[in-house]
């Protein structure tokens, strides 16, 4: 199945929208020709205005280039960290208040179609309908428990990504999302309008820079970039199938697992070493890169089972990854 068009913008969607919107109820960016606060109260004047626009854009599979823009503002990550010190701040991207209502219409029509198609990853926690980061943790949990009570030990590791949302090359988040995805069209001819041209300046002590245009990422601070990085990533399931190595995410953040006896560790690990490779080597090949420092190792199983022999469990042995160890003897009886 695929879709080649999308269906039009009506007068009330935008002012739902408009009135739902109230986390943005009082920010406004500097990129923005009115106040938020002002738009939602004139919003039924407004509405049929931004709803001709935003049909336009459908229509043509083109996404507004003001909106495009994006103010970075540096903010540190915690209160009392060296202010001299780059690494210490978070860039937190801010983009007008309509090129992301613009984005929730496309998101909310993205959405139907992979709902409606079966395409959403099975095994992606994120931007699903009765999913959460809490009935993720209950998945990988139960899983644990589960082989718990058969007398079974399991290996969890837990994958970081460097700048994950950061490094997405477009040419092939494109390639991807019309192949695996089924866009067609107009469809496919918006995302590459809203991808492409993207640029954005800082903002720090009152002061701007100069323009920096953006190559790759998916859009910080968007609406659509974390669903279109899980599309993007979505072949990780696939890897982890291959090695029969169970995989859960909720949008970068993935854990792998698998279950095994006390006495067959080594063989475990081995397995689950081999799959990280591949999924390495997958994330090479797509501009992505696994964060070694933070990709960690933990074991999981009741205290007699962990406890069996000399207490001692394999860790991955793999070029440049610092696996850590945890017994989780608390949580699991």
């Amino acid at each position: 199945m695929h879709v080649g068009s999308w269906t039009a913008v009506t007068v009330d969607e935008v002012e739902k929208l408009i009135a739902s919107d109230a986390i943005s109820a009082n920010k406004t960016c500097q990129l923005d020709p009115a106040p938020t606060w002002l738009v939602k109260e004139m919003r039924g004047l407004l509405a049929p205005f931004v709803a001709l626009l935003f049909n336009k854009s459908l229509d043509t599979g083109c996404f507004p280039a003001e909106f495009k823009q994006a103010v970075v503002r540096p903010l540190l990550k915690k209160s009392g960290l060296d202010t001299a010190e780059m690494k210490n701040y978070r860039p937190v991207s801010n983009l007008s208040f309509l090129s992301k209502l613009l984005e929730k219409v496309v998101r909310d029509r993205l959405q139907a179609f992979l709902d409606s198609s079966d395409l959403m990853p099975p095994t992606q926690s994120a931007y699903r309908k009765f999913h959460s980061t809490e009935t993720a943790v209950s998945k990988v949990y139960n899983d644990l428990l589960l082989a718990a009570d058969e007398g079974q030990v399991s290996a969890l590791c837990l994958l970081d990504l460097t700048a994950a949302f950061d490094t997405v090359d477009h040419e092939l988040l494109l390639l991807r999302l019309e192949r695996q995805f089924g866009l067609r069209g107009t469809v496919l001819q918006w995302f590459w309008s809203h991808l492409s041209g993207r640029s954005f300046q800082v903002l720090y002590g009152g002061s701007m820079s100069s323009i920096v245009y953006i190559l790759c990422s998916v859009p910080q601070g968007s609406v659509l970039g974390p669903r279109l990085f899980m599309l993007y990533s979505a072949d990780l399931e696939d890897i982890a199938k291959e090695h029969c190595v169970t995989i859960h995410s909720f949008a970068d953040d993935t854990q792998l697992y698998l279950h095994c006896s006390r006495n067959d560790t080594t063989t475990t690990i081995a397995r689950l070493e081999q799959c990280i490779v591949d999924i390495n080597y997958w994330m090479s090949a797509n501009r992505l890169k696994l964060n070694m420092d933070k990709t960690e190792l933990l074991w999981a199983g009741m205290r007699r089972s962990l406890s069996m022999g000399d207490g001692s469990f394999p860790s991955l042995q793999l070029k440049g990854l610092s696996s850590h160890q945890v017994n989780m003897l608390e949580c699991l009886e």
